[in-house]
């Protein structure tokens, strides 16, 4: 979904001050939109926050919910249980508010805030890094490195559509546990990832297991690495042969290196390449590093 498309999606839904406020924009530069009840929507951009002069009360703030959703939100319980829906074009809608128990499930009572992050597709992103991952004997594994908002899934998202459309079509597969790489709805993926296969909704330690049983992927992609559990999965699909492309948060990799699970990844030398994003966005590759974590030159 370009721009216009995002326009034409999103203007609906919002009052016409709103709209005229996004048609100012440049196409790229809207990442969040952030609104709360009885307070100012704010628009953010990769350079600033623009608060706005709309200012929704309860009632406005679940209609949009209702809009955005596509009029559909008690239908889709069970997604926005998560905490967040994927919507049209990809774009994803965060809620914040009461909650209460039921049943042992957490259920989101009242809505008083919500996040609506604009989807970006930098198709390219990832030109740098595909000569140093393609090689005769096979695809080499990838750690992505960034702060919040620096484009690591922008970037494993392109990777995606690269590795599986490249000459060699490597058999790719994304592992979208939380709905972000491929934005699918309704089972069909709403961000280019070429022919990559997509396993949707799956912690990433049986999405693994899933793959490696069903797809016969030359590649796993997936995003943020949580924990143990997420590494020591990694680790068994690199021995098995398969390569693997992850994300985690931090700014270097002496970050990444300070966490214990990457730690331990790092040691066994089970990713090939580091990458390290910079963070104004767009999924920019700012330091590299190979495997034994010495600095390499980027490409001219």
């Amino acid at each position: 979904m370009d721009w216009h498309a995002t326009c034409d999606f999103l203007a609906p839904c919002f009052p016409e001050s709103v709209r005229a406020e996004l048609m100012l924009l440049e196409p790229g530069e809207l990442r969040e939109i952030r609104i709360r009840a009885d307070r100012p929507a704010v628009f953010i951009t990769g350079t600033r926050r623009a608060a706005l002069q709309w200012k929704p009360g309860m009632q406005q703030l679940e209609a949009l919910v209702e809009a955005l959703s596509g009029h559909s939100l008690y239908c889709r319980e069970a997604e926005a249980a998560r905490g967040y829906l994927t919507l049209c074009g990809g774009h994803r809608l965060g809620f914040c508010g009461r909650v209460v128990q039921h049943g042992g499930k957490a259920q989101l009572a009242q809505i008083s805030s919500v996040c609506l992050r604009i989807a970006a597709q930098w198709q390219g992103c990832a030109d740098m890094l595909m000569p140093l991952l393609q090689g005769a004997d096979g695809f080499g594994s990838l750690l992505v490195i960034g702060p919040p908002g620096s484009g690591k899934t922008t970037l494993l998202r392109d990777l995606a559509r690269q590795a599986s459309t490249a000459r060699q079509a490597w058999q790719t597969a994304v592992i979208d546990e939380r709905g972000e790489l491929a934005a699918c709805l309704n089972g069909v993926p709403q961000m280019d990832v070429g022919s990559a296969d997509v396993l949707e909704g799956l912690a990433k330690p049986e999405a693994i297991r899933w793959l490696l049983r069903s797809a016969a992927p030359e590649i796993i992609i997936t995003d943020e690495l949580a924990d143990a559990e997420d590494a020591a999965a990694l680790a068994d699909a690199r021995c098995c042969g398969c390569a693997v492309c992850a994300s985690c948060h931090g700014t270097s990799l002496t970050d990444a290196a300070a966490r214990p699970a990457i730690a331990g990844l790092m040691a066994k030398r089970l990713f090939d390449r580091y990458a390290v994003l910079s963070p104004a966005g767009g999924g920019t590759v700012i330091a590299l590093h190979d495997r034994t974590g010495a600095p390499l030159p980027l490409p001219s």
